[in-house]
């Protein structure tokens, strides 16, 4: 999906004029900046955080401003000027996604664009900000982002003319839902590891209302600090609508089942987001193959083990005794990955991922419910003292 209106300088200037997204970004600058204590420096990325620079200076002696579009870059420039702010404020006219500073600074500001920000550039912008712009011990603004979705029905065609593609809502546009608001995902920037956003997820979804389920609708809640949350959709849009493959026509409280593949950098027409009702009768997945299995059981005995060897075996048994009964409306597996902490989740999904692919290659495409069960027969025998 293209982001060319959302660089424009129109789309720019509108969307900074919102007092909600304001409010909430000033509010973190002062609280990360009481946080660091003295007269932290400050980078702005972008012409909508730069539009923030008054409240910048109120806190801070140093502030970095990066934008590369010319326009944007030029209107920068001359307040600068005008304002006779220059011994204070550094202009940078680079792209975010691949800018240095040889001084780190102490906070660093860029506003989402988009109400589903994994479509557009700016999860790279943030990792770039952070490897590159921003100091070990700094504070990233935003810090977190959570990314919802909720069952809804809108229109793939008009007068039989059918186009399924994604699209933004427009502001005071009615979205008939269908169900309540689900998080799939999490994106966090206080760490300093690479993240990687890969979805490939089944949801059992639990309809509240009857209707023709037509697509998603996206969003995301960005975390700017620890007491400062906003919508991704204050910046203009209300939502991003993400048409499925097929129409499905869905019964309230009958569940059905989401599948969600979707890579970072691919954006969302290279994704796929498909629906289709439970049936209990369908054809078990392929046995699996027991080399690929045994492989399986013993990488998951070796995490097991790590963990216990960290003093972190009863976080353990906490997070299978949490999983073992289905919360909410997701598969065992997803909760899973949900519940552990972050420092375990990127390797135990590695894990699943491996043996997802060395499954296919043997001819069989084991089921999440599957996989849970095996890790938990694994835990078990573990616990039970069947295996060391």
């Amino acid at each position: 999906m293209s982001d060319t209106f959302l660089l424009e300088p129109a789309f720019q200037f509108s969307a900074a004029l919102d007092p909600h997204r304001r409010n909430a970004y000033e509010k973190a600058i002062r609280e990360a900046a009481k946080k660091m204590g003295g007269t932290p420096s400050i980078a702005l990325i972008g012409w909508q955080a730069a539009t923030l620079v008054d409240v910048a200076l109120e806190v801070s002696e140093r502030v970095y401003i990066v934008e590369k579009h010319p326009e944007l870059f030029e209107s920068i420039q001359n307040a600068v000027m005008t304002r006779g702010i220059g011994k204070n404020v550094s202009l940078f006219k680079e792209d975010a996604a691949s800018v240095q500073l040889d001084s780190r600074v102490d906070i660093a500001v860029t506003i989402v664009h988009s109400p589903w920000f994994m479509e557009t550039p700016a999860a790279q912008i943030l990792t770039n900000i952070r490897k590159n712009v921003l100091k070990p011990e700094g504070v990233m603004i935003p810090r977190r982002f959570v990314h919802l979705f909720e069952l809804a029905s809108s229109a793939t065609d008009i007068s039989g003319i059918s186009l399924r593609v994604p699209r933004y809502g427009r502001p005071g546009e009615v979205f008939a839902v269908l169900g309540e608001s689900k998080h799939w995902s999490t994106t966090d920037f206080t760490h300093d590891e690479d993240f990687s956003v890969e979805i490939d997820d089944t949801i059992i979804v639990k309809p509240l209302l009857s209707g023709t389920l037509t697509g998603l609708r996206l969003s995301t809640l960005v975390e700017l600090t620890d007491n400062t949350v906003h919508l991704a959709g204050h910046s203009g849009y209300q939502s991003l609508f993400m048409p499925l493959r097929e129409d499905l026509d869905v019964k309230a409280h009958e569940p059905v089942t989401i599948f969600a593949r979707f890579r970072m950098g691919e954006g969302l027409k290279a994704s796929r987001f498909m629906a289709r009702h439970i049936d209990d009768s369908e054809t078990p997945a392929a046995e699996i193959s027991p080399d690929v299995l045994q492989k399986f059981h013993d990488n998951v005995a070796k995490m097991i083990a790590q963990v216990d060897e960290l003093g972190r075996g009863a976080d353990l048994d906490k997070v299978v005794t949490y999983t073992f009964d289905p919360h909410g409306d997701v598969t065992r597996l997803t909760a899973l990955f949900w519940t552990v902490d972050d420092e375990f989740r990127k390797p135990l999904k590695a894990m699943v991922e491996d043996f997802r692919r060395l499954a296919a290659q043997a001819g069989s495409t084991p089921t999440d419910e599957q996989i849970y069960n095996i890790m938990l027969d694994s835990y078990r025998s573990i616990r039970s003292g069947e295996r060391p």
